[in-house]
């Protein structure tokens, strides 16, 4: 693996889909167990304000890019900065307009985004092959098994060991671990939230005596479950989900707000 990136003191990996796929399949016939994590914008800023939280993200085995902001970030940083406000204000300007055209630039220091919700599907394609048994935890109840069901038509020889959804409470951890070992899966998917999800597999891995890989995937599960619509492939490759969550769910915007402004204002300051 390539020398990790630091992003406001956040490390990243810079890795491709396939390097993830071969991260896991090395991981999960390891000897020890693995945490994925999928840092966005969001979880920069924080993890700015919580070092706990940002030593749990760079303690990870493995982190990948979630969100073209990220991407845009590394290259950002990895640009000598104008000793005039003036000038770098509008070298940030171009390096936006870098993100919307699509440069090749962009993805010159982290070289691809890797959302965890198209790594799940990725990985449960894979596990086809590789007979990987994969639990899913979290979401609403029920959207764990919906996803399970929908998940099977597309990929009809992948195994999963269970799916629940549970909550990050404390006081529901030991019934938790429990179901998820009576399963004895290799890898588990846990989705809720950030940082609860981080924080509960950081809590609780060690626990999980059969579990290689974990990963917190945020609303991965919902995607795959149908229950929630991502954006459409143009808005995606432009880095534009956000403004579609923001259309369809106008209470988000304190969330977007902050993915996306507050999180470049604290790039450029940083």
């Amino acid at each position: 693996m390539n020398k990790r990136i630091n992003i406001a003191g956040v490390h990243f990996d810079p890795v491709r889909y396939d390097d993830v796929l071969m991260a896991v399949e090395v991981f999960v016939h390891s000897e020890r167990q693995h945490m994925i994590v999928t840092p966005n914008p969001e979880m920069v800023v924080n993890a700015l304000g919580h070092p706990k939280f940002k030593s749990l993200l760079n303690a990870a085995s493995l982190s990948i890019p979630d969100g073209i902001g990220i991407l845009w970030a590394a290259y950002y940083l990895s640009q000598s900065r104008s000793k005039s406000r003036f000038a770098e204000f509008f070298r940030v300007l171009a390096s936006l307009f870098k993100v919307l055209i699509k440069s090749k630039a962009i993805y010159s220091i982290l070289p691809q985004r890797v959302t965890g919700s198209d790594l799940l599907l990725k990985i449960v394609e894979r596990s086809q092959q590789t007979r990987w048994r994969i639990f899913l935890l979290g979401a609403a109840p029920g959207v764990a098994e919906a996803a399970v069901n929908r998940l099977l038509k597309r990929y009809p020889r992948a195994i999963f060991a269970g799916s629940f959804a549970g909550t990050p409470a404390h006081s529901h951890e030991d019934e938790l671990v429990q179901r998820i070992n009576i399963t004895q899966p290799d890898i588990l998917f846990v989705a809720y939230g950030s940082p609860a999800q981080e924080e509960w597999v950081a809590r609780n891995l060690e626990k999980l005596t059969t579990v290689k890989v974990a990963i917190g995937v945020g609303g991965a599960i919902d995607f795959a479950a149908g229950r929630a619509k991502r954006a459409p492939l143009f808005m995606q490759r432009f880095g534009l989900e956000w403004l579609w969550r923001l259309c369809r769910q106008p209470s988000r915007w304190g969330r977007i707000w902050t993915a996306t402004v507050v999180f470049v204002r604290k790039i450029v300051s940083h």
